[in-house]
């Protein structure tokens, strides 16, 4: 193919993708299960907890859009017998991310994100006696959360609603948590995968 040919070919297939990409601002809810840990504490395990709230999407130019979210997100761990009191750890989270959306096919769009993470504790309980956190002298829990997420999923066009189910991995960066153990002290971060679903809606015409 001849080359002026190729680079016409390539530069129009860009600007299709572009211009099919930037699409309009979202506004949307989501709601799904997540499925936490507490990194850097032993003998813990996995505890199922609920994610939900408020999702924007907003053009930034191509294929890219930021998209900022209002979360509320539980976390925490399950105690085991050899191991620390488990807990139950709820925040409302701000994580503002990068979006990638290639472009839409027959009304599916594929995106993935990354971005950081801002949390704030809403409440702490241990496993078992339901007690706040703060009442147990073994434990100490920071009341803010700093960390990153990465994830993707699929939005479909039906009617004008947009249908969107995806996966993500929150990992957190700072301590949300310290136990003393036998005669050490362990902190621990939070991690948690999502699987989640949710509906949006286009702003503006």
């Amino acid at each position: 193919m001849n080359p002026l040919i190729r680079a016409a070919t390539v530069s129009a297939l860009l600007a299709t993708v572009g211009a099919q990409a930037q699409g309009q601002a979202q506004i949307g809810v989501i709601a799904g299960a997540t499925f936490s840990t507490l990194r850097g504490v032993d003998n813990l395990d996995t505890r199922t907890g609920l994610i939900g709230g408020l999702s924007l999407v907003l053009p930034g130019g191509g294929i890219f859009a930021w998209q900022p979210e209002l979360l509320f997100t539980s976390k925490g761990a399950k105690g085991t017998n050899s191991g620390p009191s488990g807990l139950k750890l709820n925040y409302v989270e701000v994580p503002i991310l990068l979006r990638l959306s290639p472009v839409s096919v027959s009304g599916v769009r594929p995106h993935v994100y990354a971005g950081p993470s801002f949390g704030l504790e809403l409440s702490c309980t241990v496993q078992g006696t339901g007690g706040d956190c703060d009442d147990v002298p073994s434990i100490t829990t920071k009341s803010v959360d700093i960390g990153g997420v990465a994830g993707g999923g699929v939005t479909f066009d039906v009617g004008g609603a947009l249908l969107t189910g995806g996966a993500r991995y929150t990992f957190g960066v700072s301590k949300v948590a310290e136990f003393d153990v036998s005669t050490a002290r362990e902190a621990a971060r939070n991690g948690a995968f999502a699987l989640y679903a949710g509906i949006g809606f286009k702003l503006g015409k």
